[in-house]
């Protein structure tokens, strides 16, 4: 007779794979039957997540029941972000999370885990315009593997970090730094071409949709700048899978023949462009937009311009800032204690540009980039954060009130709203230092914006 453990074991088995069949039904399907059978996906793990849970509930600290847990509630908070239940998908990726790191000590398998969790959930946070969270998430996913000494390993670890390397990248393109965007583009389609072997011997696993991001990404960018080399050499590589049954072949056909037309190569781009309109009537279109569009202002670009516009002397932060490549705002400075400085620096350029009025756009990428710089700062500093806070609380609160302005100048509320998240935290710090007789100046007015 099966003991009581064998049969919640297989029920949560059996849903389990009821729900892979539908999600993978729901990838060959269309229209209406696609969230259909998503929903009947999420229906299913979602009964043996609750199982997981009661189990739980007796025994909370079992690293395996954890572990399961945490393995369901990702794939859960795929499929939620699939179908826009962002919200859904944020707490079950945050309950992810959580559970992972109850499942045992901490080891490289348990850190890419939990890279990946956090890189989901900045995709999430970036579909719902959550720009810091979407940031924010996205250099913790990254610092998950570095901390590890995963960004070094080779196939099959470095494979899923190019796969990580693609979804940050794309959460950098639209939110973030395109320097660091490219970066993490480039770095993750180096990974690709290097373990190329691997990649032929399990194309499924590895090619399509994160290489198809990546290169996305890569080209978008070269292309933006004129870097026509550089934009047609990813264009090919992309085209190369594509044509192998990897990834969008009317994209990829599209992509190419609209840069190789810009590129001023006309007749090479034709049959290309002819192409890729009998397969997808709308590749050719989309792609047109998406170069017409350009990407936004770099920091570096930023800086300089701020410098301009206020009349101030920026080599020393140009060089310090954007002189080199990273993949993260952690990863921008050598040594985090010249973090704080370098964004005081750029939040009083944004605070100036705001004031007089100066491109909005320029502002906001300087109070941003200023705001994670600070955060990242205040999460590695080892100590009391009282002390830290004394020092550079009020340079990242008056950074916050800039952001705060800047978040609606540019016309996002969702994120002014992503924002006063984390601006509200650091309020409540800064009035336990004002109890403690060391008030900061912009402490009130931070409060007074982020109230609510």
């Amino acid at each position: 007779m099966a003991s009581s453990a064998d049969g919640w074991q297989s029920r949560v088995y059996e849903l389990y794979w009821h729900g892979v069949e539908a999600h993978a039904q729901a990838q060959r399907a269309e229209g209406a039957e696609r969230p259909r059978l998503v929903l009947r996906s999420l229906d299913q793990h979602s009964q043996a997540a609750g199982i997981l849970r009661a189990e739980l509930a007796t025994r909370p600290e079992e690293p395996r029941l954890n572990e399961q847990l945490a393995s369901l509630l990702y794939s859960m908070g795929s499929s939620q972000i699939a179908i826009d239940l962002i919200e859904e998908a944020l707490s079950s990726l945050d309950e992810s999370e959580s559970c992972y790191k109850r499942s045992g000590p901490t080891s490289p398998e348990l850190a890419a885990r939990i890279g990946d969790v956090r890189a989901r959930r900045a995709t999430a946070h970036s579909v719902a315009v959550h720009t810091a969270s979407a940031l924010t998430d996205a250099d913790l996913a990254v610092e998950a593997y570095a901390g590890a000494g995963l960004q070094a390993a080779g196939p099959p670890v470095s494979l899923d970090f190019a796969r990580l390397l693609s979804m940050v990248a794309v959460v950098q393109a639209q939110h973030g730094d395109p320097d660091q965007a490219l970066y993490c583009a480039g770095q993750a389609l180096s990974r690709y071409q290097d373990a190329i072997d691997t990649v032929i011997c399990d194309p499924s696993a590895h090619l399509g949709y994160a290489t198809d991001m990546a290169a996305e990404v890569a080209s978008r960018i070269e292309a933006a700048h004129g870097n026509w080399d550089y934009a047609l050499a990813v264009d090919g590589f992309t085209l190369n899978t594509a044509e192998q049954g990897w990834g969008d072949l009317a994209g990829a056909l599209a992509r190419t023949g609209v840069h190789l037309r810009a590129a001023g190569r006309a007749a090479e781009a034709a049959p290309l462009l002819a192409r890729a309109d009998s397969l997808d009537p709308d590749a050719v279109p989309a792609q047109e937009r998406i170069l017409a569009d350009g990407v936004p202002v770099t920091l570096g670009e930023a800086v300089l311009q701020a410098g301009a516009a206020l009349g101030e002397p920026v080599e020393a932060l140009h060089r310090a800032l954007a002189s080199g490549e990273s993949a993260s705002v952690t990863g921008r400075l050598p040594h985090l204690e010249a973090a704080p400085p370098c964004a005081r620096r750029l939040g009083q350029q944004a605070t100036g540009l705001w004031q007089s009025q100066g491109d909005s756009g320029v502002a906001w990428r300087l109070a941003l980039e200023s705001h994670l710089l600070y955060c990242t700062a205040f999460r590695h500093f080892v100590g009391d954060p009282r002390n830290w806070l004394r020092e550079h609380g009020e340079g990242w609160a008056q950074t916050g009130i800039t952001a705060l302005h800047l978040a609606l100048a540019e016309g996002s509320g969702a994120a002014h709203d992503d924002l006063c998240r984390p601006l509200a935290a650091l309020s409540g710090h800064l009035e336990e230092l004002a109890k403690g007789g060391r008030p900061v100046a912009a402490a009130a007015e931070l409060a007074r914006m982020t109230a609510g």
